[in-house]
This record gives C-alpha cells, sequence and structure tokens, in this order.
C-alpha cells in the first residue's frame, strides 16, 4: 500500500514494519493518523510510539476490492481526518 502510495504522490504515509512483519501500519505524521487491519491485534508499539495518533481500522471488507479500491478509502480517511488534531 505505501508503495502504491507512493506512487500516486502520496509520499507522506510511511509503513512501520516491527517483528519480522507481525506489526504492520500505514503512519502518517501530520495529521497523526495510523492505519492498520482491524484483525491485528493491539501491540505495544500503538501505545509506546503512536499514542497520540488517530487509530483508524480496516476491515477486510475495506480490503477485499484490491489495492486500487483500498488507497481510495484511505485517501477518503485522510481528507475525513484532516484538521484531527490530538487530544491528549
Amino acid at each position: 500500500m505505501a508503495d502504491l502510495a507512493a506512487s500516486q504522490g502520496m509520499d507522506h504515509l510511511v509503513l512501520k514494519l516491527a517483528d519480522d512483519g507481525g506489526y504492520v501500519r500505514l503512519v502518517q505524521q501530520d495529521p497523526p493518523l495510523f492505519f492498520k487491519h482491524k484483525a491485528d491485534p493491539s501491540h505495544p508499539l500503538d501505545r509506546a510510539e503512536l499514542y497520540n495518533f488517530k487509530r483508524l481500522a480496516l476491515s477486510e471488507e475495506d480490503c477485499s476490492n484490491g489495492p486500487e479500491a483500498t488507497l481510495a478509502l484511505i485517501k477518503m480517511l485522510l481528507a475525513k481526518f484532516a484538521d484531527y488534531t490530538p487530544k491528549r
């Protein structure tokens, strides 16, 4: 997803990986948002490094129509939360 996003000029989205691929997040710094798959469990890195970020969970259905459709959804969510400011 990060490569596809970058190829479409969305280079502000960064793929964050840990635990040999067991931890995968798509992160944007400004505004502070991150995407995760809904089925992925919480991880200590979420609390340690992304505690001030808005978490946006994508379901299996959200991701079932291919990368282009998933990226369109991500773009829509980025626009929806463009004015997000952390509450903490």
